[in-house]
């Protein structure tokens, strides 16, 4: 019986079919570039790299015209952008600052607890944020750390979450979440370092369907995702790893009938894969944002 709790692998006892429908959002969340920056190493990509920063503008507007262009098509109801703020030369990546969530018709969102300091004061600018567009905040008790959509990831069109663990997010972080909105959460735990955040790694497509690198997970792990997707598709951690090619955002929009993605620019399984399964794909360039961790999906955040 599904119960709304943190599941290991092992655990999971219940199927897709008992898990209750979601919306999806169509809206989204940018913060500009302006102090991006790579000034320590908080991951392994990010190791004696050093950013063009107006290579960095140019990339980073690339992606913002995607999504005007998405929401010119109807696939996206509004583009929110944000304004850099000095000093804080990672707040571009948006996913990792929080978690929006939808709860008994309430918009409400979970603001992290960044592992990093220099992490962690970006968080109040997202607080003031979803504040002003009429978010409720929900936050975690005592120590532990969370990152938001970094590691916490919905599965499409379920109130099904998967959350990653084992180099950012703490697990006990997930037992708080899953109360706080009601839903079962699917542990993951990170076993490569490349891999530091979920969202790097694993990439539901539609109910049935998840792209994934295996050299992230245990095969237990692995196992269990088996229960919930009818497909699994591998992707090869070459491409997951230097291209960040499961940093892709999709959005499978049920309104519009459309399915697109931004991906990293250079993949060839991905982009089989992805035109196999119907998307419309745009290929941009994101190596500015790669040499600190990070791609398209980590630039942005869905909201409802």
């Amino acid at each position: 019986m599904l119960k709304n709790k943190t599941y290991t692998a092992a655990q999971i006892d219940f199927a897709l079919d008992e898990v209750p429908a979601r919306h999806e959002p169509r809206k989204v969340l940018v913060c500009t570039p302006d102090y991006f920056d790579v000034v320590d190493v908080k991951n392994v990509h990010m190791k004696g790299k050093k950013v063009n920063k107006k290579e960095a503008a140019t990339q980073w507007e690339k992606l913002w015209s995607v999504y005007h262009t998405w929401q010119n098509h109807g696939i996206l109801d509004k583009v929110y952008e944000m304004k850099g703020a000095e000093g804080m030369e990672d707040m571009v990546f948006t996913a990792n600052q929080s978690f929006p969530w939808m709860l008994n018709g309430e918009k409400v969102v979970v603001v992290s607890k960044m592992r990093h300091a220099r992490r962690e004061r970006e968080v109040p600018h997202f607080r003031e944020f979803y504040e002003k567009i009429g978010y409720k905040i929900l936050e975690l008790k005592d120590s532990v750390h969370f990152e938001g959509m970094g590691d916490l990831i919905p599965h499409y069109g379920k109130n099904l979450l998967y959350g990653g663990y084992g180099h950012r997010t703490d697990p006990g972080a997930y037992e708080q979440i899953s109360k706080m909105l009601k839903v079962p959460v699917v542990l993951l735990k990170l076993e490569d370092e490349r891999f530091y955040h979920l969202d790097t790694c694993f990439l539901p497509v539609d109910e049935n369907t998840v792209l994934l690198t295996p050299a992230a997970f245990r095969k237990s792990d692995l196992q269990g995702l088996k229960k919930l997707f009818k497909n699994v598709v591998e992707i090869p951690d070459h491409e997951a790893a230097e291209f960040f090619a499961l940093n892709a955002h999709l959005v499978n929009d049920r309104k519009s009938k459309k399915k697109v993605a931004v991906i990293q620019k250079g993949t060839k399984v991905m982009k089989e894969q992805l035109n196999k399964l119907g998307f419309q794909i745009t290929e941009i360039d994101t190596s500015e944002y790669i040499k600190s961790g990070g791609s398209c999906f980590c630039m942005k955040m869905m909201l409802y």
